[in-house]
């Protein structure tokens, strides 16, 4: 086994002279306490044992008589492996749509296609637009990684299970150690202050990567009182066939057909996606396509039986909202020319010739109050308990804010604390495009992947943009989060054979990655274009995602091998029963064959599951995987544990 350990912190500030300095703590190895000081600024750190492995508390105060500027601070891990070991990383994607997989540590090749990304990208999916030189973005992971020797079959986890307080990175360019940093922007630590970092958690097992990173979900969940309670979420999206031209008219249609299906399609939640706002910003307000208004709608929602839900992007706005030409200082402002800060574009969002969207700031106590009052608006006035928030990257965007003692990460929190106080604890809010630890606590579910579209993925110009084979990856990847840090959102299930350019492999293939996350079940379709087979289908699904689900608390839905690379990926998940619901996808282009044997899944009997046919297959050897399509697995067992 490795001897994983802490051997540095280093903090990076600024004196009140400008001058960049760094207080360095080091000989960690073996002690429980310790602490540097250095001209009045002294850094602290505590280490305990527990969760099988070491949790970090570092705490920073200024005993000095002058102001400093807090830029990072650096913990260095040491692995234990040898510098020329074979080894990969768990690269972990920034925000929701933001891509994660294995990677091999020390590749030749060092440059990652986002570092020459347009700005508004790097923006999107990085903690950090421009990475510090020492800290390249193909070596750079977020908030966690794991260390995976390919020799001896050892995994080494390092990673931030507290995210209150600052957006953090973990960088591993050789095998022997992880640098995290936690970034603090600059923030002014006053003379007298002090300032608590958030906690670092260590551990190494002769375990899969998928367990160790279930093991860092399960410790940032508890410590950051994850709401994993609410129960199994289906429902109706109005995005993935009417996108922005949902029309009132067209959510009143769906309505009277699910209610006239419930028994075909029983679903709890009907939610109504972007294109209602009359502007972007302007969430109470609605365009001529909705002239009732959100009041009425949510009002024959839930008359007729379902629950109402709503989709807002609460921390953008368009230069022709009501909220941006009323408030302009409520922006995240460049600090060189004081203009406000880009953050997203789309023409569809606005009537201007200025198809930016801006970032609105979180830090500003006058915003902070506006949202407080518009989600207890649309919840308590309006009647929708669901809220789906998108887009909310944009609250951590690098510039000037109201506040210059906040990092960026404590901003973002504080608008999502703001929305919550608003909406109300009952509220089911699921995040979206948004960084992963700083909604932990505040977020009853999260979208783990990026949007599907009505397409497998070959016109998609990278892992973030929308696409049902990107989307399938991130779910695999992150399947671990689910019912420790929320319910997971794997984004919607579309079931219509028209309209779409998915065949039937590949939408049963969306169909059986989301059955086998467990997440939650949301479908995407006119439903006046479905037929008996897709309400078959979707009960089906329905039951057999409820079924992982209801395990999911106890014994977490893996990857079956979270570094995979290749075309063929699978999740698994112990059910009740004491059996196994498993998923085999092949993504790639090709056929493939796969060998059970190589799936060290031990002593099970296996049934295969064709979503698309209906066909159950016995398995015995191998399972042959067409092009695009995905198979579930029943496992029996026939010893006492699956391996």
């Amino acid at each position: 086994m490795t001897n994983a350990f802490l051997s540095r912190i280093e903090l990076r500030f600024i004196d009140a002279a400008g001058h960049a300095r760094a207080l360095e703590l080091a000989a960690l190895s073996g002690v429980r306490e310790s602490s540097a000081v250095d001209d009045g600024l002294a850094i602290s750190a505590r280490l305990e044992q527990a969760f099988g492995g070491c949790v970090v508390r570092a705490t920073v105060a200024n005993r000095g008589a002058d102001p400093i500027r807090l830029t990072s601070a650096i913990f260095e891990v040491s692995t234990g492996l040898a510098p020329s070991a074979p080894a990969r990383f768990f690269k972990h994607g920034y925000q929701s749509w933001s891509a994660s997989g294995g990677h091999d540590i020390g590749a030749s090749q060092k440059n990652h296609p986002r570092d020459a990304a347009p700005f508004i990208i790097r923006l999107m999916h990085q903690s950090e637009p421009t990475r510090p030189p020492e800290f390249p973005e193909a070596d750079t992971s977020e908030l966690f990684t794991i260390v995976e020797s390919r020799s001896a079959g050892e995994c080494v986890l390092a990673g931030f299970v507290g995210a209150a307080t600052s957006l953090s990175t973990l960088t591993v360019s050789s095998p022997e150690k992880i640098i995290a940093r936690a970034i603090l922007d600059d923030v002014t630590l006053g003379p007298g202050a002090h300032r608590e970092l958030d906690p670092m958690f260590i551990a190494a097992a002769d375990e899969s990567a998928a367990r160790m990173a279930a093991r860092w979900a399960e410790v940032t969940g508890r410590w950051m009182n994850g709401r994993v309670g609410a129960p199994f979420q289906r429902g109706w999206c109005s995005w993935y066939h009417y996108f922005d031209a949902i029309t009132e008219d067209a959510m009143r249609a769906n309505l009277k057909s699910l209610e006239a299906m419930r028994s075909e399609f029983p679903l709890d939640v009907i939610q109504l996606d972007d294109g209602f706002q009359s502007a972007l910003g302007d969430w109470d307000t609605t365009n001529a396509k909705f002239p009732g208004g959100l009041k009425k709608i949510a009002g024959e929602i839930r008359a007729a039986g379902f629950k109402a839900g709503l989709w807002t992007a609460p921390f953008l706005a368009a230069r022709d909202s009501r909220l941006m030409i009323d408030h302009p200082d409520w922006f995240i402002m460049h600090a060189q020319d004081g203009e406000p800060v880009r953050a997203g574009y789309n023409a569809n969002w606005t009537k201007s010739n200025d198809a930016f969207a801006y970032a609105l700031d979180a830090s500003n106590p006058a915003f902070l109050a506006h949202l407080r009052h518009l989600f207890a608006k649309l919840t308590g006035e309006f009647g929708y308990s669901y809220l789906k928030l998108d887009f909310l990257y944009a609250a951590a965007a690098p510039g000037r804010r109201h506040d210059p003692n906040l990092t960026r990460g404590e901003t973002i929190r504080r608008g999502l604390e703001a929305i919550r106080a608003g909406a109300g604890d009952d509220a089911f809010i699921l995040g979206c495009g948004c960084p992963i630890g700083q909604a932990v606590g505040l977020v009853d579910g999260m979208r783990i992947g990026p949007d599907v579209s009505p397409f497998w993925g070959s016109t998609a110009s990278g892992a973030g943009d929308p696409s049902t084979v990107y989307a399938l990856d991130a779910i695999i990847a992150r399947s671990f989060m689910h019912r420790r840090l929320w319910l997971n959102d794997p984004d919607c299930l579309m079931l219509r054979a028209r309209e779409t350019r998915l065949n039937a492999d590949e939408r049963a293939a969306l169909a059986t990655t989301i059955v086998a996350s467990g997440g939650m079940l949301l479908i995407s379709d006119d439903m006046s274009i479905l037929d008996a087979e897709a309400g078959k289908l979707f009960r089906a699904v329905a039951q057999i995602s409820a079924e992982v689900d209801s395990n999911a608390a106890r014994e977490p839905v893996l990857a079956l091998d979270l570094m995979a690379t290749g075309d063929v990926r699978g999740l698994i998940a112990e059910t009740a029963s004491g059996g196994a619901v498993a998923m085999l996808l092949n993504r790639g282009d090709e056929p493939a064959r796969v060998q059970m044997s190589d799936l060290k899944l031990g002593a099970v009997e296996i049934d295969a599951l064709d979503l698309a046919g209906g066909a159950k297959i016995e398995i015995f050897d191998a399972l042959d995987l067409p092009p695009h399509s995905a198979r579930i697995l029943r496992l029996k067992r026939r010893t006492s544990s699956i391996a």
